[in-house]
Formats: structure tokens, C-alpha cells, sequence
């Protein structure tokens, strides 16, 4: 009998089931510290505004599971009132951490600037908000992830014009997007890493990962034990990337903030052995924590300008 089993054999009281649901809330609000949490509840009432507005919606039905994305409107208003001509803008792909959906973004469907100058598009990752997986074993690892969203990076592609896309991604997003880019290079031509593991050492579990991983997955909101797999599959995901990752050559920007608490600083300092190939920047937070798509606005959206504007821009733009 595994210990999964032989634990759930003996933990069947409700009270006892809300007690590790508190725990783990209590183990998680303490790695995200209150000013984060603040910024995680105002992300929320964001991202319910941006719901109301005209973005587009897409799901891709697919063999076994779908997978679904938010755009910003492709066509705007002129003075008369009438619809604009369209025109193509560079795509940005925003992609989520774990748990999370493409909500973490919303922000950046009201960032004018933004706006003004990019096509914006924000998923939900496999398993995450209205995207699904098949089979019944949910896809924690970065190769098992990016095998499933090719076909929505080329529908993307396909509607912008077949331009190809900027990926943007915060936490295990971060980790994903340059697996994304090695596997697709026809469809991106630029990354934004957002405090994303990338060296497999640096990316070990901590303590409450571990500890979560005994807990029956019945335990536990399979919001969290889905999580928590995803955590625990980071280091050997990346483990058997590194080779992969050292051939990519577009420009990569990695962003990370000094004082995150759950993605350790120190695997930024190390990009430059990751990527030996690309033309990479390293842009460090001072003071900053791990939220920093939503605590630093300002700055992710220049580190995104920026990747465009420097780095051969005849190719880019």
C-alpha cells in the first residue's frame, strides 16, 4: 500500500481535513507577505473589470482538451466614431505562474501604453482556468506543458498576421517561456522571463512543498495539490533542459526582483550560463518580491519595450 493510501486510511475527519486546508492557506500567505496579498486581492477586482470589457475570448477545441486565451480588441474607434482599418501590432503572450490563470495579467489589458504599441494575449495555461489536459495525469512538467500549447501559440500567430510572438512570463511561466521558445522558434522571436526558476539547482522545492506532497491529494483543493506537483516538477523539468535552452539564440530578458521569497534571486545570476547563445539582459528589482508582474507594472512594461527597441529592431518590429 503506498503511504497515500495508508494516510488516507486514517485522515477522514472534516475537521481535521479543514485544518490542513488553514495550514496550507497559512504556510502560503506567509511566503507571499501581506503587501503582496493586497496585491493579489486588487488583481482580482482587476481582473473581474477587464471581464467586462470587449477583449476577446478564444477557446481551441482540441483532440482530448481545449485550450483558451484573452485578446485585446483588435479594432478601435476613430473620432467619427467608426471602427478603424485593422492594423497588426507585435504580439505579447503572457503567460501565468502556478496556481493561476491568465487573470495575473489583467492589468495589462488597461495599460494604455501597452496597448498603444502591442497586441496583447494572455492563456490559461493546461489544467489552469478554462484550459483542460487529456488523459487523467495532469501535465506538471515544462515539456509535457509546452507539447500541448503549440497549437495555441500558432493560432495566435496565424491571426496577427503569422508575426511572430514576444513571450511573457512570471514565476513557472517564467521557466515555461523559454522551453516555448525552443520548441517554436518559427512562432517567437523574443522572452521576458518575470522571477522564473531556470537553474534546476536553484529551483529545488522548499520545505512546505515537501511537506504538502504527504498530505492524501483529497486533503487538499486540487487547486493546490495540482500546484504543488507543478513545484516539485520544476527542478528535474529544467534538469533535462539545460542543453536545450543553451541553443536558443533571440533575445531574452530576465527580470527579478532582490527579495523574492519563493524563486530564488540567485538563479538570475546564472542566465548567462543558461543562455550562453542569446542576446540576454538581466534586469534586477531592487527590494521587489516574487509578484513582480503585479507589484512592478511599470517596469515589466519597459523591460518589454526595451527587448524590442534594442535588440535588432529591423528583425523585431
Amino acid at each position: 500500500m503506498s503511504s497515500r493510501h495508508h494516510y488516507s486510511t486514517y485522515i477522514r475527519s472534516p475537521f481535521i481535513k479543514l485544518s490542513l486546508v488553514g495550514f496550507t492557506a497559512l504556510i502560503l500567505s506567509a511566503c507571499s507577505g501581506t503587501d503582496q496579498l493586497d496585491q493579489i486581492n486588487q488583481n482580482a477586482l482587476i481582473t473581474e473589470r477587464v471581464n467586462q470589457t470587449p477583449i476577446e475570448k478564444t477557446t481551441l477545441s482540441l483532440p482530448g482538451y481545449q485550450l483558451h486565451y484573452v485578446s485585446s480588441a483588435n479594432q478601435e474607434l476613430n473620432s467619427q466614431g467608426k471602427e478603424s482599418p485593422l492594423q497588426y501590432k507585435n504580439s505579447l503572450v503572457f503567460v501565468h505562474g502556478t496556481p493561476g490563470d491568465w487573470g495575473a495579467f489583467s492589468r495589462y489589458f488597461e495599460d494604455d501604453k501597452l496597448l498603444s504599441g502591442f497586441k496583447v494575449n494572455a492563456i490559461d495555461r493546461p489544467g489552469w482556468g478554462n484550459s483542460s489536459y487529456p488523459g487523467k495525469r495532469f501535465p506538471t512538467s515544462l515539456s509535457s506543458q509546452s507539447a500541448l500549447l503549440g497549437p495555441l501559440l500558432e493560432d495566435i500567430w496565424r491571426k496577427n498576421d503569422e508575426q511572430k510572438l514576444i513571450l511573457v512570463g512570471h514565476s513557472l511561466g517564467g521557466s515555461l517561456v523559454p522551453k516555448l521558445a525552443a520548441d517554436y522558434p518559427h512562432f517567437v522571436k523574443a522572452i521576458v522571463i518575470l522571477a522564473g526558476d531556470l537553474d534546476p539547482e536553484m529551483a529545488e522545492p522548499r520545505w512546505f512543498n515537501d511537506l504538502l506532497s504527504f498530505i492524501p491529494s483529497f486533503m487538499i483543493p486540487d487547486m493546490w495539490y495540482n500546484s504543488n506537483a507543478e513545484v516539485l516538477d520544476i527542478a528535474p523539468s529544467l534538469k533535462n533542459l539545460q542543453k536545450q535552452f543553451t541553443k536558443i539564440t533571440m533575445p531574452i530578458t530576465v527580470v527579478q526582483g532582490t527579495e523574492d521569497d519563493l524563486v530564488r534571486p540567485g538563479s538570475a545570476t546564472l542566465a548567462n550560463k543558461i543562455f550562453p547563445n542569446a542576446k540576454l539582459n538581466t534586469v534586477w528589482l531592487e527590494g521587489a518580491g516574487h509578484i513582480i508582474n503585479m507589484t512592478h507594472q511599470n517596469e515589466v512594461r519597459g523591460a518589454i519595450f526595451n527587448i524590442v527597441e534594442q535588440n535588432e529592431p529591423n528583425n523585431l518590429l
